[in-house]
C-alpha cells in the first residue's frame, strides 16, 4: 500500500496494471462526437490502492473537483475516438458548471471532475489526506527539497509517454502560465532523476507538498503538445492522461468525451461521458427522473427524497462533508465593522436550524467551526449559540434601540439594516438568506435579500453573502482556514480573494507558526488555535458541511461517489444496457 513519508519514511505505490490493447486516440480537427464526462469513478482492474496517510501532513486520492467559473461560451472539437466503443453505452450527466477552461492552468476544474485530468497526487475518499495518483512515492529529503517516483505505465491522450522529463516540463509550465500555482508551490527547481523520478527544490520549505500537488491547476499535462496547439486549441492537443478524452467543449452548454482504451488503469465500460450544464437544481433533478440524465451531480435534500421514491432510481453519497455553506462577512461595510453588531448577527442567526433545512440527516451536517470534523476535531472551540435575547443585549450595548416602534432598531436616526446576498446555483443559499432575513427581524434588524450572480461578492454591497466551496482542499487543515483569510491560496487561487476583507495580525502569527512543520497533528493543532480566533471574532458564518449527493439511475454501475467535489467520474463507471 502506497504512503507518502517526510524524511526517513517513504512512500510505495505497487503498480500491478498493464497497459489494454493500443487503441489510436486522434485529437485535432473538428468533429462531433456526444458524451461529457464527469470525473471518472472506477472500473477494471483496481488502479491504485489508497496511500497511508503520512503522520506529517495530509495526502490523498480523489477523482476531479467541481467549482468552475470562467469565459464565455466557447467551443472546441477533436476527432472522435476508435470505433469499437460504438458497442459501449455512453453516459450523460446533469451538472451544475461547465465554465472554465480544460488547460489546468487555466483553472483544471472541469476537466479534472470530468476524468480527463489527472495530479500526481489526489486526496483520499476516505482520510482526505493526499495519496499516490500519477505518482508513486514521495521522499521529503529535507526541508527544501522532494523527490518525487512516477508511475511507468501512463501516456498521454496523443500517445506520447509521461516520463521523468514530461512531468518536469509539466511543472514548469504552470509555474510559468499560473501564478496563483507559482505562489503556492514556491518551486525552484524541478530536476530529472532517472526516467520516473523527479527533485522538486522550493524556496521555502512546503511540508504539505504533496496536498498542494492535488489541486486541478496543477494537472499533468504534456506541455510541448499543449503550447503547440495554441490558444483556444487545447483538446487538439491530447494533453491529458485520464480515463476520458475530451472531444467536443462548449463552455456552459456541453463537455463531450471518449473512452481512452490505452488508459494505465484499464479501459473503460463506456464509450465516453456526455456532460450537460443545467445550473438550476430542480431542472437537473427532473431531467434525471425523465431519463434525459443517467446521474444528476449535487441535488437537494427534496430532490433525494423524490429520486429515492421513484422505482429505477436512487440517491448516493459519500457520507463525508467536505465543502461548507457559510456567509462571507464584509468587515469593510461599517455596519458589521462594529464587533458588537457583528456578534448580534451572529447570535440572532440560528444557524444550526438552518443547517437542518438546507443540509439534513444524511445530506450533511451542521458546521458549528468552518473546517469539518473529517479533517480537523477542535475540542473546546465552539461557536456563539444561538440567543436571541443576547443579540438584543449586544445591540443595545452598541447604541440601538427601537426610537420609532418601528420593529427595527436605529442609532443616530438611522435603521440598522444590513443586506444578505447569495446565487442561485447552490440551492442551499436563498434557503439560507430567508431564513436568516426572519431571524434578524426578531431582534430588530432589517435585512434586504438579494440573490443574484456569485460574482456579486466582489463588489462592496453586502453585509453577508453566502458562499458554497471546498473546505478540505489539499488535505491540509492550516491552509484551509488561512486561504479563507486571505493568507495563503490554494493553487488555483481559491479562497485567496478574501472577500469579507477581514484582517487579523493575530491569525497571521498562528498560522505562521505552521512554517515548516509537516507533522500533521501540530499542524491540526494550528488550525485549532486559528479556528478560535475567526469564530470568537465570527470572522465568517458557517452553516453546514454538506455531502455531495448524487441522483442515479440504476443502470450505473461501478459509481462510488467521492466526499470531494473534486472528483465526479473515474475509469470504472459504467452503464448497463
Amino acid at each position: 500500500m502506497p504512503y507518502i513519508t517526510s524524511n526517513s519514511f517513504r512512500i510505495a505505490l505497487s503498480i500491478g496494471l498493464a497497459l489494454m490493447f493500443l487503441l489510436a486516440v486522434a485529437c485535432g480537427s473538428p468533429a462531433a462526437t456526444s458524451e461529457t464526462a464527469p470525473p471518472a469513478a472506477g472500473s477494471a482492474p483496481d488502479a491504485t490502492a489508497p496511500a497511508a496517510a503520512i503522520p506529517q501532513q495530509a495526502v490523498a486520492t480523489a477523482t476531479p473537483v467541481q467549482p468552475a467559473e470562467s469565459s464565455s461560451p466557447t467551443q472546441q472539437t477533436a476527432e472522435p475516438a476508435a470505433a469499437t466503443r460504438v458497442d459501449r453505452p455512453t453516459l450523460t450527466a446533469g451538472v451544475i458548471w461547465l465554465d472554465s477552461p480544460l488547460d489546468p492552468v487555466e483553472s483544471g476544474w472541469v476537466a479534472n471532475q470530468s476524468g480527463m485530468s489527472e495530479n500526481l497526487f489526489r486526496l483520499s475518499a476516505t482520510t482526505l489526506s493526499p495519496e499516490p495518483w500519477l505518482a508513486t512515492a514521495a521522499t521529503q529529503v529535507d526541508p527544501l527539497t522532494w523527490e518525487i517516483e512516477l508511475r511507468s505505465d501512463v501516456n498521454f491522450h496523443n500517445g506520447s509517454v509521461m516520463d521523468a522529463q514530461a512531468v518536469k516540463a509539466s511543472l514548469e509550465r504552470t509555474i510559468r502560465l499560473s501564478p496563483a500555482s507559482a505562489e503556492t508551490l514556491t518551486i525552484d527547481t524541478v530536476t530529472v532523476h532517472g526516467e520516473h523520478t523527479i527533485i522538486i527544490t522550493t524556496t521555502e520549505p512546503q511540508p504539505t507538498l504533496p496536498g498542494l500537488l492535488t489541486s486541478p491547476a496543477v494537472a499533468i499535462t504534456d506541455a510541448t503538445a499543449a503550447d503547440a496547439a495554441g490558444e483556444g486549441n487545447f483538446i487538439a492537443a491530447g494533453a491529458l492522461t485520464g480515463p476520458y478524452v475530451p472531444t467536443e467543449y462548449i463552455q456552459k452548454e456541453r463537455l463531450i468525451s471518449v473512452a481512452n482504451d490505452n488508459y494505465w488503469g484499464g479501459a473503460p465500460p463506456l464509450a465516453g461521458i456526455e456532460h450537460i450544464a443545467i445550473p438550476d437544481t430542480n431542472s437537473r433533478e427532473l431531467a434525471l427522473q425523465a431519463g434525459d440524465v443517467d446521474v444528476a451531480i449535487n441535488i437537494s435534500p427534496e430532490g433525494a427524497q423524490t429520486i429515492n421514491a421513484q422505482p429505477g432510481l436512487h440517491s448516493r453519497t459519500a457520507g463525508i462533508g467536505t465543502s461548507v455553506v457559510m456567509w462571507w462577512v464584509n468587515f469593510e461595510r461599517g455596519t458589521l465593522a462594529d464587533p458588537l453588531v457583528r456578534r448580534a448577527v451572529d447570535q440572532a442567526i440560528d444557524r444550526e436550524s438552518i443547517a437542518g433545512l438546507v443540509a439534513p440527516e444524511g445530506t450533511g451536517s451542521y458546521a458549528e467551526l468552518l473546517l469539518p470534523e473529517a479533517l480537523v476535531s477542535c475540542p473546546g472551540v465552539n461557536a456563539p449559540g444561538y440567543d436571541p435575547g443576547q443579540a438584543r443585549a449586544l445591540l443595545a450595548e452598541a447604541g440601538y434601540a427601537d426610537t420609532d416602534g418601528d420593529g427595527i432598531v436605529d442609532k443616530d436616526g438611522q435603521p440598522l439594516e444590513i443586506v444578505i446576498g447569495g446565487y442561485p446555483q447552490r440551492f442551499q443559499l436563498p434557503i439560507m438568506a430567508e431564513a436568516a432575513q426572519a431571524m434578524l427581524a426578531d431582534v430588530g434588524i432589517k435585512a434586504e435579500v438579494i440573490i443574484t450572480e456569485w460574482s456579486v461578492v466582489k463588489d462592496p454591497a453586502w453585509d453577508l453573502f453566502g458562499w458554497y466551496n471546498s473546505v478540505v482542499e489539499a488535505g491540509d487543515p492550516v491552509l484551509n482556514v488561512s486561504k479563507y483569510a486571505g493568507l495563503r491560496a490554494d493553487a488555483s487561487g481559491s479562497g485567496a480573494n478574501n472577500y469579507g476583507h477581514y484582517d487579523n495580525s493575530g491569525l497571521a502569527d498562528i498560522v505562521a507558526r505552521a512554517g515548516s512543520l509537516p507533522d500533521l497533528e501540530d499542524r491540526k493543532q494550528i488550525a485549532c488555535d486559528a479556528l478560535a480566533v475567526v469564530t470568537e471574532e465570527s470572522a465568517f458564518l458557517p452553516v453546514a458541511h454538506v455531502y455531495m449527493v448524487y441522483g442515479v439511475s440504476e443502470r450505473v454501475t461501478g459509481f462510488e461517489p467521492h466526499p470531494s467535489s473534486l472528483y465526479f467520474f473515474d475509469h470504472r463507471i459504467g452503464l448497463s444496457k
